[in-house]
């Protein structure tokens, strides 16, 4: 594998006169809200990233950001990407999406909490809001599969949110970093691997109703 940026007027680039080091950085990043956490069925990209961390002694300017970037496989140019930031030793390249990683998200089972019922004024004075309450366990399941040939690593990135948080999942996070849940996996060639989240979610409607003094009366027969 190699890779080449082309230098730009005033940069003096060494990079490439030393060996890298050059790993592939995937990530999906996933969050809910009250309204999509019980959608039947959601999809997620998966984010990747091309790392360079050069070997030995040079020093070197750093690479300004959005600077093309082009890597090669068998000596011949297979990626076209720009850089998203540098150091003395590192290079990142901007993050893109990975169309041979797919993710579905579905859900596996909804279990609604009791409702607790309370009003608040409305602009009208003859109207009040009914404000309904209630605390809801959802299953989600996650499947990620790799479409490539070759084995991947990836992380999954659960963030939880004041409205949907986390209770308990399979497997247990590798890293939990409050509000960030997240998960090492390794997935082979050509196969998949789940995850299956258990969360709470605060379910909360308002409705404007007329309030009970200023109802008419029901007419008699």
């Amino acid at each position: 594998m190699k890779a080449n940026v082309p230098t730009r007027k005033k940069i003096k680039l060494n990079w490439f006169k030393a060996k890298c080091e050059f790993t592939i950085e995937r990530k999906i990043e996933i969050q809910y809200t009250a309204n999509n956490v019980s959608s039947n069925k959601l999809t997620w990209d998966t984010i990747v990233k091309y790392v360079l961390i050069k070997q030995g002694d040079l020093i070197n300017k750093d690479i300004p950001s959005n600077s093309p970037m082009t890597l090669y496989k068998n000596n011949m140019p297979f990626l076209f990407l720009n850089t998203a930031e540098s150091s003395g030793t590192k290079i990142n390249s901007e993050n893109m999406i990975d169309d041979d990683i797919l993710v579905d998200d579905d859900i596996v089972n909804i279990t609604e909490g009791d409702a607790k019922v309370n009003y608040e004024d409305a602009s009208n004075p003859k109207e009040q809001i009914e404000v309904r309450t209630r605390f809801d366990k959802i299953s989600r399941k996650i499947m990620i599969e790799n479409k490539l040939n070759n084995d991947i690593e990836l992380t999954l990135d659960f963030k939880q949110t004041k409205d949907v948080t986390f209770v308990k999942s399979e497997p247990e996070p590798s890293l939990i970093e409050e509000p960030n849940y997240k998960y090492d996996i390794k997935i082979g060639s050509e196969s998949k691997s789940s995850v299956l989240l258990e969360l709470q979610a605060k379910i909360v409607t308002r409705i404007t109703k007329i309030r009970p003094e200023f109802l008419k009366p029901p007419k008699s027969e």
